[in-house]
């Protein structure tokens, strides 16, 4: 069976960029299955869009391509990656957005290829998703090895950054804020957070609190998320990607 790709990008649903993206897949393999794993990550931010990318990899299936694009330094000087976990490969700049991924894994047990400079020749300096990641991908599904030289892990951008974020990452639909905090990773006897200047309460979910009461708790993802019961926490608290979270501990 052919390897999926997924995208995961902070382009948004508007304009041609996506359908251009699964297109330069496609002319490649055709047989390709492409799913858009989140396409509004944290805009520019490739520390809180790599938080992100690192929760929403447990879930992922081992054999996965994922095309990583959130890249504020497009046609500059950062390097175009492929980073290897396991059988599960990552392409992207080399910028931090991949790094906690590696970090995560160990990266004693990680691989990272920097791309050949002939997957850039002829690409557009602002799109290098459409025309150097998304073509790649669509190598690795037909099991072919792009032309690569090794990069040592612990030499990529991020790779000293730190894998815990006390601040918040991503607000979705319904105002629900997700932190980059791993609810495992914490320690016993956290009592709250303070965010948005409010002190907030643990709960185990939206109906184990009265309507409108703000609340923590471990997302699906696994993330320490601020949220209100039928209401808009975002909102509430004014928060922002990057307001700060401090933990309160008993």
């Amino acid at each position: 069976m052919a390897r999926p790709v997924f995208f995961f990008t902070d382009f948004g649903s508007r304009g041609p960029y996506l359908g251009q993206m699964e297109s330069a897949v496609l002319k490649v393999a055709p047989q390709a299955r492409i799913i858009h794993l989140m396409n509004d990550a944290p805009f520019a931010n490739p520390l809180a869009s790599g938080c992100l990318l690192s929760a929403l990899n447990h879930h992922l299936p081992e054999n996965a391509v994922v095309v990583a694009v959130v890249d504020p330094g497009v046609g500059g000087n950062r390097r175009a990656i492929c980073l290897n976990i396991g059988d599960r490969s990552y392409l992207g700049p080399d910028n931090g957005l991949l790094a906690l991924l590696a970090n995560k894994a160990g990266l004693e047990n990680c691989t990272v290829e920097i791309l050949d400079e002939k997957y850039m020749a002829g690409a557009s300096v602002s799109f290098h998703g459409r025309d150097v990641f998304a073509p790649v991908a669509g190598l690795l599904v037909t099991g072919e090895m792009p032309e690569t030289c090794s990069l040592p892990a612990h030499e990529l951008v991020g790779a000293s950054w730190p894998t815990d974020i006390p601040e918040i990452i991503y607000l979705d639909g319904f105002g629900n804020a997700m932190t980059g905090l791993r609810m495992r990773d914490l320690q016993g006897g956290l009592q709250g957070v303070v965010v948005g200047g409010q002190l907030v309460k643990p709960a185990h979910t939206f109906s184990s609190v009265s309507p409108g009461t703000l609340f923590f708790y471990e997302n699906s993802i696994g993330l320490l998320e601020i949220a209100a019961n039928g209401d808009s926490a975002g909102r509430i608290l004014a928060l922002e990607i990057g307001s700060p979270v401090t933990l309160v501990n008993g």
